[in-house]
């Protein structure tokens, strides 16, 4: 808080006051000269030639000369006071002013950083009620994203299952459809197909299907003839289409699939001993042959 200046005396006002004392001095040093030391002349002989009248009369001329010029002074000091009046004013006025509006700036002020500060706290409190509930709201849409990812998953996972099912069935279902053609015919089709696919089960397709030629050839008694017609064949020797038979159950060890191989060894284990009952036979007809 700042002070108001302090103001210094008006000159007038100063030589006015200075003048009184003067006066006042010139005053009793006058009226204990003329009590104590009458005015008399040196020449009467000790003989005071002066009456009171005189004396009285010198003093109220001296005294009334004094007081027209404090007159003067005084009206001079007024004036110059009357003068200077609105200055005077203006400056206290002005300091008056600029304490109020001093003191004011301080309120303001001293308000103005409350409310900063509340406003503050109260921001503080609303971003941190923002973050949480910004992290909440994240924690919810990524549990929820998560949750899809994993149902969208889930379904992905299905419906590849249910495409491998699919394309499985196709698959078998065109090495069944394939093996209604006579062995020969689609072998090298099964051998690139074989190349491209090493699980496919046309393999072990390819050895029943040989067999079923050797069963055309050397039929099992106990069942039922399969060919009742008259068919193109490359050999007629059954022991050729039993190699190729053989040949195939090789190809199905090596894909070390335990069901074709199984499937493949008891159709094989079915036809070996007619198909070595015939070897026999035709052994013993070429050595009566010979003979």
């Amino acid at each position: 808080m700042s002070t108001p200046a302090k103001r210094s005396p008006d000159p007038f006002i100063v030589v006015f006051y200075v003048f009184i004392g003067i006066l006042m001095s010139f005053f009793v040093g006058i009226t204990l000269k003329i009590a104590f030391s009458p005015i008399c002349s040196a020449d009467a002989q000790h003989v005071c030639v002066v009456d009171v009248g005189s004396i009285v009369g010198l003093t109220a001329a001296i005294f009334g000369i004094a007081a027209t010029l404090l007159t003067f002074l005084g009206a001079f000091a007024v004036a110059y006071w009357w003068a200077t009046l609105d200055q005077k004013v203006d400056k206290q006025v002005e300091a008056r002013t600029n304490e109020l509006i001093e003191k004011r700036i301080r309120d303001q002020e001293a308000k103005f950083q409350t409310q900063i500060a509340d406003n503050v706290k109260v921001f503080d409190v609303q971003i941190a009620d923002n973050v949480k509930a910004f992290e909440t709201r994240t924690s919810q849409l990524e549990a929820k994203f998560q949750t899809q990812i994993a149902d969208n998953v889930n379904k992905l996972d299905a419906q590849i299952t249910q495409l491998q099912g699919s394309f499985q069935f196709i698959r078998k279902e065109l090495v069944i459809a394939a093996m209604i053609f006579p062995p020969w015919e689609v072998e090298g089709w099964a051998n690139e197909l074989l190349t491209i696919d090493p699980s496919s089960e046309v393999a072990v397709r390819m050895v029943i299907s040989y067999l079923d030629e050797v069963d055309y050839f050397l039929p099992d008694p106990s069942k039922p003839p399969k060919w009742n017609t008259l068919r193109l064949m490359p050999n007629d020797d059954p022991l050729y289409y039993w190699n190729k038979a053989l040949n195939w159950q090789t190809a199905v060890k090596a894909q070390n699939i335990s069901a074709y191989v199984s499937t493949a060894d008891r159709q094989i284990n079915q036809r070996r001993p007619r198909v070595e009952a015939y070897e026999e036979q035709k052994a013993a007809d070429n050595q009566g042959g010979n003979h």
